[in-house]
């Protein structure tokens, strides 16, 4: 498999893969069009490098079919991740069920902003339903800094609450 014969394969399928992706992905997440195509061809030239594709099928066929399974993924991934950043939210607010000062205060970025900047990076980061692990990969921080930045970030805010 050399780069021409795979640009070749590319030309020919470009417009079947589109329209798996534009059949499969749901309109929602039509940003993830690109994504979804590289990755489409990304899983096609490692499986022809390994030599996986057995052409038992049409190469078009082939690729439909992979196309369909990444929208799908995405389709999944995307609604995972509105699920996570929901569920953060949600947890964020409740601070432990303790404060429903929380849920009137209007102003809540301006007491996050008013937080040292460790503790504001480590809680937007949570709120847009980052995992601890990839905030640590994020900030370049041990996964143990972030835990104890969040549970003071958390603390903090508690004081903050509670004198307004």
């Amino acid at each position: 498999m050399n780069d021409e014969t795979f640009t070749n394969i590319v030309e020919q399928t470009k417009s079947i893969v589109l329209s798996a992706i534009e059949k499969y992905l749901d309109k929602n997440n039509s940003h993830a069009i690109d994504d979804v195509v590289q990755e489409t061809y990304f899983r096609a030239y490692k499986s022809l490098i390994k030599l996986q594709f057995k052409a038992e099928s049409q190469t078009s066929t082939w690729l439909y079919t992979i196309a369909k399974n990444e929208s799908l993924r995405m389709n999944q991934k995307v609604r995972r991740d509105n699920l996570k950043k929901e569920k953060a939210k949600s947890n964020f607010l409740e601070l432990d069920n303790k404060h429903e000062e929380l849920a009137e205060l209007s102003n809540i970025k301006e007491v996050v902003d008013s937080l040292p900047i460790k503790y504001q990076n480590v809680l937007s980061l949570y709120i847009e339903g980052y995992k601890e692990k990839d905030i640590a990969k994020a900030l370049f921080i041990p996964l143990g800094t972030v835990k104890s930045r969040f549970f003071k970030a958390k603390l903090l805010l508690k004081k903050l609450l509670q004198k307004e």
